[in-house]
């Protein structure tokens, strides 16, 4: 009798419903802490319009290399204006860069690896034009087409989004190769589904997790890459302030006046840094051979 209620018991007892994704998320150390560092500097870009003390173009030759007091929290750079004031104003320039590269990454770039995974007669010539772009180191590509289209934020977005378009279409035909072999594709296609339908609403649904993966590591190398063209010069044209531009301005000076280099470096690794733990998060929430059990 004992055992008849204790079974009864266990069969009465409402089973805990497996945590969703975005309660993996938030339940994930790694998301969390991203999202904090991340979330604190677009929100001060979003908010830069308010934030900042000063007009970020205003020259004042009297305050020139100013370090960091009461007035200029961040200091000054050698034309006087205030680094706390360019450095919001920069973070803006960055996140646009960043949010358009990853945008187009994922447009192009998905749509060329589906159509490479899903169709055995494209996948050859597509990839074979993948590899050839991947043959040369993504920065060093970027650099050349920027100079060759001219500085402005508009050709770094195009610039960066061919270097990191191949890397976006990899990993979204790898993902499709392995769903089109999966039974249920299997039996949409005995069923005499078409193979368009087939790809957009059977297998693309299903191999879109490594992609949003992938597009926030993609995001964060598009601010550092965007950081590495404004420092060479053919980034968006001065006067807009970058924070890659606002290093190279403090490169001269970093023995006498190393604030006016700092606050942009300590920004750009917050951003790089906090994307890519979202990124690990992410990646653990939505893979279910990673995902980590919440508590």
């Amino acid at each position: 009798m004992a055992g008849a209620s204790a079974s009864i018991s266990a069969a009465g007892a409402p089973q805990r419903r497996p945590p969703g994704a975005l309660a993996r998320l938030l339940a994930h150390p790694s998301f969390r802490w991203g999202l904090l560092l991340f979330g604190l500097v677009a929100l001060a870009g979003v908010l830069a319009l308010w934030l900042a003390p000063f007009d970020p173009l205003r020259n004042n030759f009297r305050t020139r290399l100013r370090p960091p007091d009461g007035t200029f929290w961040f200091g000054t750079d050698r034309f006087g204006r205030d680094i706390l004031s360019r450095t919001l104003f920069g973070i803006q320039v960055s996140l646009r860069i960043g949010l358009g590269v990853a945008f187009v990454t994922a447009l192009v770039g998905g749509a060329l690896g589906a159509m490479a995974g899903f169709l055995h007669r494209l996948d050859g010539p597509l990839m074979r034009v993948m590899d050839a772009l991947m043959a040369f180191p993504a920065v060093l590509l970027a650099i050349a087409l920027a100079a060759a289209l001219g500085p402005s934020e508009l050709n770094v977005i195009l610039a960066l989004s061919i270097a990191y378009v191949p890397r976006t279409a990899r990993v979204m035909r790898a993902g499709v190769l392995v769903v089109r072999e999966f039974p249920f594709v299997e039996g949409a296609r005995a069923i005499g589904a078409s193979p368009t339908r087939v790809l957009l609403r059977h297998v693309l649904p299903n191999a879109m997790a490594p992609l949003v993966v992938q597009q926030t590591y993609v995001f964060a190398l598009a601010v550092l890459a965007e950081a590495v063209l404004s420092f060479l010069g053919v980034g968006p044209p001065p006067p807009t302030p970058t924070l890659g531009g606002i290093i190279s301005d403090g490169r001269d000076f970093i023995q006498e006046a190393p604030w006016v280099s700092l606050a942009p470096g300590v920004v750009i690794a917050m951003v790089v840094l906090g994307l890519n733990l979202m990124g690990d998060g992410l990646r653990d929430a939505l893979d279910p051979r990673l995902r980590t059990a919440v508590q």
